[in-house]
């Protein structure tokens, strides 16, 4: 797998413990002057998603997520997510041993998300201003991607754009450096 990722290019996400990849969920982003874009496409044909509010859990459903480390710090990052029907979900992390999550603190979520049924499944735009990146440094910056898929049956598939090999996405050394124009 890439060490890095580029902006503006389009990447399918892989399952998360097999490293396959699978072509239900396109991801990509954009840095803009004042934002960070991110874009999910993605092929869903039994949305889960029951949440009605923000910082919900919604990660128990279906959701896309990005998490960024905003100064190259694997140690502490953002989780932005989102549900097909537009709930946000935003917290501070500190994950000091890379494995095991040691303060999640759930914020009010201070970016834009739409999010768009489609034939297939669902859309979503992700906006994320740098100022509530606290210390963003667009030379250090780390990220990854992933889309949760609930099923009828209870089972819940993971997809990351750099896999974790294992049954969580909460796994820092996998981020990726996105490439330096």
């Amino acid at each position: 797998m890439e060490t890095k990722v580029s902006a503006g290019k389009v990447y399918f996400l892989r399952e998360n413990i097999t490293g396959k990849e699978n072509d239900e969920c396109t991801f990509r982003f954009e840095q803009g002057k004042e934002d960070i874009r991110f874009y999910f496409e993605v092929r869903d044909a039994d949305i889960i998603s029951p949440y009605a509010a923000d910082n919900e859990d919604i990660f128990d459903g279906d959701a896309v997520e990005v998490f960024i480390s905003p100064d190259g710090d694997r140690t502490h990052y953002f989780e932005i997510e989102v549900s097909p029907f537009g709930k946000r979900f935003w917290a501070k992390i500190i994950n000091v041993t890379g494995v095991r999550l040691d303060a999640v603190d759930r914020i009010a979520p201070p970016y834009e998300a739409k999010t768009e049924q489609t034939e297939s499944g669902y859309r979503a735009e992700i906006r994320v201003p740098y100022a509530v990146l606290e210390r963003f440094d667009t030379e250090k910056y780390l990220i990854n991607a992933y889309r949760l898929d609930k099923k009828a049956d209870g089972r819940q598939l993971l997809y990351a754009l750099s896999p974790t090999f294992c049954r969580r996405f909460h796994r820092p050394k996998y981020f990726l450096s996105p490439e330096r124009g």
